[in-house]
């Protein structure tokens, strides 16, 4: 839906049409609070990281989302972030007293 909306918009006008697409996937896992980041995307697609998140901030002005995308909860990462820590049978322990 987010992408129909883009292209109704021109938004895809100018830029890639997969940057558009990790933009718009970006923006519906912070809404329901999915344990991903736009570098992941940004990794996926093998390109900056600070191109990916120039257009999606401005995807976000354009329609005016930045008041309904929720915040990042840094407790979603914690799980993610233990797991490469390569802890072992730990790595459940750490995770939860973090």
């Amino acid at each position: 839906r987010l992408f129909t909306v883009a292209v109704q918009r021109n938004f895809v006008q100018g830029r890639k049409t997969m940057h558009v697409v990790a933009v718009c996937l970006y923006i519906v896992c912070r809404k329901e609070k999915s344990p991903h980041m736009l570098i992941d995307f940004s990794d996926s697609l093998s390109i900056n990281v600070f191109t990916l998140g120039s257009c999606f901030l401005k995807f976000c002005r354009l329609l005016n989302l930045e008041e309904q995308i929720p915040l990042i909860d840094p407790s979603l990462y914690i799980h993610r972030f233990a797991g490469r820590m390569d802890l072992g049978n730990k790595t459940q322990t750490v995770a939860q007293s973090a």
